[in-house]
């Protein structure tokens, strides 16, 4: 009676993570559409008032949006779908990956922060968020140079020659839904405003709904995909070598298609000091490498050869940046964050010129770049 009571039970875990499934990907591919049909609406106003995004105004844009929308994966998502619709470069959507996963980094900040203020160890709480922010950029900056020279030099559709780009074939009735949706759009626009509203208008207010909706659709995925079982504390390797976190970053990551998601997961761990800051440090390389299997799936359904390219340039130059410090000089890189991190911890103002420049630098990029 047991076996037929556990059965039951996971029968009807099963179907209700196949229909969070079904439910997020369905939104996912709409508000996909969506983000390009109104970034296509947008596209003849900008181009007319200066042309497409400059990189260093793309990776300021990607970073704040991230920030604000405490995830980088919609803004990944945002750049595939700006990039096909012409508003940006190549090189633009490039930087734009970056600033995403750049400013994804602030809720892991944020989590730390309110650990620490509900009496958690100020040290260990805001360790998390410092180490992510900290091993995303110094191994995003050098990996963009990276991606940007084979951008340069290499046409762009060599990465996914393989690739099926024949995907797209069930967006017909998504498309169809968008274009309602878009329409419905206008009219009440229309409405509320007393006369027609100009394109811009219209495109905007659909990039801007097809993005809110891309959060919800990957917190439904979030619902579908079972959550890991890490490993307790006392599983972890007495060794020094990074690779088994590394390893354990990638495929959580991969599962769980969210940066925020899978180092959230360790935040508690790290706040009580389970898990050492070094230990953190191969574990978030492995998921900025991962991270990016949504964006990547996002692009292969809009048909975009290009867009995949850009996907998988970011991806290989982060993975071979990431190795190159994993096994030639980890234990120097280690050293070289933790000084700079004991210098913030003991000096408060520095800390708070950080977190100011956390916001500060992205807003300087799209005013100058």
């Amino acid at each position: 009676m047991g076996g037929v009571r556990r059965w039951e039970g996971f029968r009807r875990l099963g179907i209700r993570r196949g229909i969070w499934g079904a439910g997020g990907l369905f939104f996912f591919l709409l508000a996909l559409v969506m983000m390009r049909d109104g970034a296509s609406r947008l596209a003849p106003p900008l181009l007319s008032s200066g042309g497409p995004l400059s990189p260093g105004r793309s990776l300021g844009l990607g970073w704040l949006m991230a920030c604000l929308a405490l995830s980088g994966s919609p803004v990944a998502a945002a750049a595939v779908s700006m990039q096909d619709a012409h508003l940006l470069s190549p090189a633009a959507a490039l930087t734009m990956l970056t600033g995403s996963r750049l400013g994804a980094s602030f809720v892991i900040f944020l989590i730390g922060w309110s650990y620490a203020l509900r009496g958690g160890h100020r040290r260990n709480s805001l360790t998390a968020g410092f180490v992510t922010f900290w091993v995303t950029a110094t191994t995003y900056f050098p990996a963009t140079a990276l991606g940007l020279l084979l951008l340069a030099y290499t046409p762009i559709r060599w990465v996914p020659v393989r690739l099926p780009m024949d995907l797209p074939s069930p967006l017909s009735p998504v498309r169809a839904l968008a274009a309602a949706v878009e329409q419905a759009l206008q009219g009440g626009l229309g409405r509320l405003a007393g006369r027609p509203v100009p394109e811009e208008v219209v495109g905007g207010s659909l990039f801007l709904l097809g993005f809110f909706l891309i959060g919800l659709a990957l917190q439904a995925l979030d619902r579908a995909i079972p959550l890991p079982v890490l490993r307790s504390p006392g599983d972890d390797p007495p060794d020094d070598s990074p690779w088994p976190m590394f390893r354990v970053g990638l495929a959580v990551t991969a599962l769980t298609m969210s940066v925020s998601v899978s180092i959230g997961l360790l935040v508690p761990s790290v706040a009580r000091g389970w898990i050492r800051r070094e230990r953190l440090i191969p574990y978030v390389m492995g998921a900025n490498i991962s991270t990016f299997v949504d964006t990547l799936f996002a692009a292969l359904m809009l048909g975009n050869p290009a867009a995949a390219g850009v996907v998988l340039t970011e991806i290989l130059s982060v993975g071979w940046i990431s190795l190159g410090i994993l096994a030639l000089g980890y234990a120097s890189y280690c050293r070289l964050l933790a000084a700079v991190f004991e210098g913030g911890l003991r000096h408060p103002l520095l800390l708070g010129f950080f977190l100011a420049a956390f916001l500060g630098v992205p807003l300087l990029l799209l005013a100058l770049g």
